[in-house]
């Protein structure tokens, strides 16, 4: 039997004869690694991975045992961090353990007598985190900058199906990654490898072994940047999912291959739709009086809004409910599955049209819909079909009302689950977006002190993802210096007032005093008119950009301000009236400033406006360059003199 079916995409193959060979020893530094002081492929490295290597293979018992070798040299202090090594494992049930680890620290002081420390193993311990996952932690010992670290270490786990996935990518720099997994006969994995089409890959495979060998190098570290989410879509991986397995009988049982054979496995497993149609009694109260709403669009919404007002998460995600639903219903609390399965549960049981509906949100990764992984999806929601709408809802989102499709899925596509008609739906974007308006009445003294009251109305998506801050911070000061405080002013407000924060058809109202400094340069004062837009800088400063851009929404942001002055001053110099806008117009700034001279005053009216949400990496040096251009223009100050 074929254990591995090999799916390739974006992918250079280059066969070569005996891939281990060229992996280092473990121990044995060269001379090279002894040299080196700079990644010449990625000169900002604080520190790279000299190799990352793995070995998966089988037991006796038929769990699958990895042994995995980690070397680091360390180039700047700023890594002397990565001494601190913690290796996460699956601990619930016992079905993971981490075993005979051990290590060394590689100190250069001459050729013939370095000095070599190795790891006490009475340093390593493990640390519960949660139901689901510990943590093997140690310290390496004597770490320091021209270090060489290296450790080992053993994961045994159940089954095989703990295959997930393996990266070749890291937030370091690597020279070496080697992965080489051997499956268990009476299993088959699908795989897929996730790669740029500019960075080679070695790949050998062994079909009667059932075995592949992989290998990339001098891959570049994946790091954090400006408006980006899912990250790890842009990593170079491979990733598994279990094809199918020969059970004990003799018989084999297949997976998806395709997406209407995930979707009859996801009908008939017990913890995921089945338990969706089950009878809860507890429940049949509520139904009841569900039921007796006529609309049934108003139906939806009260389900809803009870499920937003009397349940809340664990703090764990899923997509299924191992345990069914009759706990969840008695504890009023569940993982972000169970949530969902119990709202569509109570749906369906007030005769509403509902299905499970798979969603990838964006912070965990695009779907591809060449491949039926379930993988691919990081939660379930609820379908809802009404009067020939589909609504989507998240039992878990308290903010989003039931005619918007919450944030974190906007423009995303996802996998409806139904008896007859399954499909890929792409969630379109809406055309309310993100709107702000904000109105500035300020007055500047003689003296240079600036002193007025802002008034701001959040609607659409701004509204939503602001009341998601203000349930996450400490209280109403933290977050008006959230959206309100930058660093390098002075600023000081007084008079907070949050409005509206329960009535959803209403914007979110923000109201604050405020005073600020204009200082003094050589007779002139200076003021700052860009103290409340959200481009107080650019953001986009590398000169290389790996991730596409994500800006959430379209949005509409309108900044109206008047500044009084005294009739003592006049200005010498009004920001420019501007209107700056991208090739393709999916971004606008318009700016228009005059000066009223019979009332002492300056009005300045500031739109910015995004017809798109998403760009691709491609274009980031026009985005960085247009972002230069609106910051600085923004940036320009009202400079005012004595008449």
């Amino acid at each position: 039997m074929t254990r591995l079916l090999l799916t390739l995409f974006s992918l250079l193959i280059f066969f070569s004869g005996d891939l281990a060979s060229q992996v280092p020893t473990y121990g044995i530094i060269t001379p090279q690694e002894k040299s080196l002081k700079e990644c010449s492929f990625d000169k900002e490295a604080d520190a790279v991975v000299l190799l990352d290597h793995a070995v998966t293979n089988y037991a006796d018992d038929n769990s699958m045992v990895t042994v995995r070798r980690i070397r680091i040299k360390i180039l700047k202090e700023s890594a002397i961090k990565r001494a601190d090594i913690r290796i996460p494992f699956y601990s619930k049930n016992q079905f993971e353990f981490i075993t005979d680890v051990k290590g060394y620290v590689y100190n250069y002081i001459t050729a013939e007598q370095p000095e070599i420390i190795p790891l006490d193993k009475s340093s390593v311990y493990t640390e519960k985190q949660n139901d689901l996952y510990s943590e093997v932690k140690f310290a390496m010992p004597g770490v320091r900058v021209g270090s060489i670290l290296e450790y080992q270490y053993q994961s045994q786990m159940k089954s095989f199906s703990g295959l997930d996935e393996w990266n070749f990518q890291s937030d370091l720099p690597t020279l070496i990654s080697h992965y080489d997994v051997t499956i268990l006969p009476s299993v088959a994995f699908a795989y897929r490898v996730s790669k740029s089409p500019s960075l080679p890959i070695d790949l050998k495979y062994m079909e009667r072994e059932g075995r592949l060998i992989m290998e990339m190098r001098n891959i570049a570290a994946l790091r954090d940047e400006p408006f980006s989410v899912a990250r790890d879509d842009y990593r170079q991986k491979v990733i598994f999912q279990l094809a199918q397995y020969t059970t004990s009988y003799g018989s084999v049982q297949k997976y998806a291959t395709n997406w209407e054979e995930l979707n009859r496995d996801l009908i008939m497993n017990d913890f995921f739709y089945r338990v969706t149609e089950k009878n809860l009694s507890d429940a049949e109260d509520f139904v009841k009086k569900a039921k007796s709403i006529g609309d049934p669009y108003t139906r939806m919404v009260q389900i809803h809004q009870f499920m937003k007002n009397n349940f809340t998460g664990n703090g764990y995600g899923s997509k299924f409910a191992t345990n069914g639903l009759k706990k969840v219903w008695e504890n009023k609390s569940g993982n972000t599955g169970e949530l969902n399965l119990l709202f569509i549960n109570l749906l369906k049981s007030a005769g509403l049209e509902a299905h499970p509906f798979l969603v990838s949100e964006h912070h965990h990764g695009k779907v591809n819909t060449s491949y039926p992984f379930e993988g691919q999806f990081n939660k379930v929601i609820a379908n809802v079909i009404v009067d020939d709408r589909n609504y989507f809802l998240d039992a878990n989102d308290a903010y989003t009302p039931s005619d918007f499709i919450p944030l974190e899925i906007l423009n995303t596509i996802g996998f409806r689950v139904h008896k007859k008609k399954p499909e890929l739906i792409q969630l379109s974007g809406t055309e309310v977006g993100k709107k702000e308006y904000v109105g500035i009445m300020a007055t500047i003294s003689e003296e240079g002190l600036v002193k007025g009251s802002l008034s701001q109305s959040s609607s659409g998506y701004s509204r939503f993802s602001r009341l998601s801050r203000l349930a996450r911070v400490k209280n109403e000061a933290d977050y008006f210096d959230y959206y309100f405080r930058r660093k390098e002013s002075d600023l000081k407000m007084t008079q907070l007032s949050l409005k509206n924060k329960e009535q959803d058809s209403l914007p979110l109202e923000q109201q604050f005093e405020f005073t600020y400094s204009a200082p003094e340069n050589g007779g002139y004062l200076i003021a700052d008119m860009n103290l409340f837009s959200d481009v107080p800088r650019s953001p986009f400063v590398s000169d290389i950009r790996f991730t596409d851009i994500h800006f959430d929404c379209t949005s509409n942001t309108v900044i109206n301000a008047i500044y009084k002055i005294p009739a003592t001053l006049k200005p010498e110099s009004l920001p420019k009236n501007i209107n700056l806008v991208m090739p393709d117009q999916s971004i606008q700034l318009l700016r228009t400033c005059t000066y009223d001279e019979a009332n002492s005053q300056v009005i300045s009216r500031i739109t910015i406006k995004y017809e798109k949400s998403d760009f691709k990496a491609a274009v980031y040096p026009s985005i960085k360059d247009f972002y230069k251009k609106m910051a600085d223009m923004l940036n320009e100050p009202l400079v005012l003199r004595k008449k």
